[in-house]
């Protein structure tokens, strides 16, 4: 198990309240890293961090956007035409 050093910005990672990404610092690394918390996540300290932020200790956990799509999706997508010999 990791060594919390903190956690900040909690934000709901999708409209079910399933996943919150949190900014977190471990005490075994030099750097701040993403990290997306679960509540069904097979290593303990993800679940223990989904706990932990859902009652608050990270800050209230932000809403979840959606992110945005694109007017021209369909339009974007990958097409073939004419004779697609190999």
């Amino acid at each position: 198990m990791f060594t919390l050093e903190y956690a900040n910005t909690p934000v709901y990672g999708n409209a079910e309240g399933t996943n919150i990404q949190l900014i977190v610092k471990w005490a075994e690394f030099n750097e701040e890293m993403p990290f997306a918390a679960t509540s069904y996540d097979s290593m303990p300290h993800g679940v223990d961090l989904y706990n932990r932020a859902k009652l608050g200790e990270f800050g209230v956990v932000g809403a979840y956007v959606a992110p945005p799509v694109s007017a021209n999706a369909a339009n974007n997508q990958p097409a073939t035409t004419g004779s697609q010999d190999l």
